[in-house]
């Protein structure tokens, strides 16, 4: 019998998915993106079905194991298109390159067929029970299985890295173009991340322990609630989370009103490449000079909306070559430059200690305490509090 708390913990996960699914398929006529993940939802919601069709429908028991395997190899291109997409600086779209990223979903899908072909007595004999068959098509079927089993593992490991790489890189170009990151910066898919891979550990600690000690090292409650927290996480945060570069970009290239024909004022892939470029060194001080009068002159950095294009469109002058003058002669990009100027005016108002962190932070242009403190911490090397204290 399934344990009641396995059971409804696979019921809660099955709720979200049907809750969350169909509103994902509408929104992907707008927003291609939610096509990758509503496909993971549904390919994980299928899998963690599993204790109900062991309860209820034990008859159906064989069709579905044909029909689950396969869903294994769609998480990981699913999960990587979607990163894929909501970290893209233009509109992502499905393209027929992206189908080698399921490579693995054809041998699986043999590997089911084979499932769907065992009689049902040695399927149970074989998946249910545990008993040892040594027929010539059970052997080819149990290596088969075996072997796309660790590709499916490297697989994950992989993905995981790309995902990695891909979001230290998107958190570089926010950098470029934002003053303020806090709902951008998917922290939460670190997070999200790390259940996934504890998931997968859990997960194959339990069958090789199994297996090889013929007992459970660990408790499936505990995969159980780590499938939960994945589903929920991916289905919460990714219902809310949008493409904050493509629709910089987007929105930049709407608004713009003369650029350099050399240029593309939407391309902010790091790093940042200015070989083309028409820009030289003088002009470039005169734009450093510009900017930084602005700042000191209107206090732009008070807006805690400001980016990169707005300060463009500000001083008349192509948001390409701002970069470029903040990276090349000033040595930063547009988040610290004015995270910058914004600690400057924020010392004098911690030293007067007249009112709270948290209003003194949001004054100064910043939108969450936790920003404040990292921006100071770097600027100044001392906490705010620590700050003050050297000034009494």
């Amino acid at each position: 019998m399934t344990d009641p708390i396995v059971m409804t913990l696979t019921l809660i996960m099955v709720g979200q998915i049907l809750l969350s699914v169909p509103v994902l398929l509408v929104r992907a006529s707008k927003s291609v993106i939610c096509l990758p993940l509503a496909l993971f939802l549904l390919a994980i919601g299928t899998i963690a079905m599993l204790p109900i069709v062991n309860t209820n429908f034990p008859n159906w028991y064989q069709l579905y194991s044909a029909v689950a395997f396969p869903c294994l190899f769609v998480l990981c291109p699913s999960i990587w298109f979607y990163v894929e997409g909501i970290t893209a600086e233009k509109s992502w779209k499905l393209n027929i390159k992206q189908a080698r990223h399921f490579i693995l979903l054809w041998p699986a899908l043999l590997i089911s067929i084979m499932i769907m072909f065992l009689p049902k007595a040695m399927h149970t004999e074989i998946f249910i029970d545990d008993i040892k068959v040594s027929t010539p098509f059970v052997i080819t079927l149990m290596v088969s299985l075996l072997v796309i089993m660790l590709l499916w593992l490297g697989q994950c490991v992989y993905t995981t890295l790309c995902i990695t790489r891909r979001l230290i890189a998107y958190r570089k170009q926010l950098k470029n173009v934002f003053s303020n990151n806090d709902d951008k910066e998917l922290h939460w898919m670190n997070w999200l991340l790390f259940v996934a891979i504890s998931s997968w550990l859990f997960s194959l600690a339990t069958l090789l322990s199994s297996n090889l000690f013929d007992n459970f090292l660990f408790n499936i409650r505990t995969e159980s609630m780590l499938s939960l927290l994945l589903i929920w996480g991916l289905a919460h945060f990714g219902l809310q989370q949008k493409p904050a570069l493509s629709e910089y970009n987007e929105n930049a290239t709407i608004n713009l009103t003369s650029e350099n024909d050399n240029e593309d004022s939407t391309e902010l892939s790091p790093p940042m490449k200015y070989q083309r470029s028409a820009l030289d060194t003088e002009q470039s001080n005169r734009i450093a000079n510009k900017i930084n009068d602005i700042m000191r002159k209107d206090k732009l950095y008070l807006d805690s909306s400001l980016s990169l294009q707005k300060l463009a469109s500000y001083v008349s002058i192509s948001p390409n070559y701002i970069s470029q003058t903040l990276n090349e002669t000033l040595s930063t990009n547009f988040f610290d430059f004015i995270n910058q100027w914004r600690i400057e005016a924020a010392k004098p108002k911690i030293l007067a200690n007249q009112d709270t962190v948290l209003n003194i932070a949001l004054e100064v242009g910043f939108n969450a305490k936790s920003s404040f403190y990292k921006a100071f911490k770097q600027e100044t090397g001392q906490t705010p509090s620590e700050f003050r204290k050297q000034y009494i």
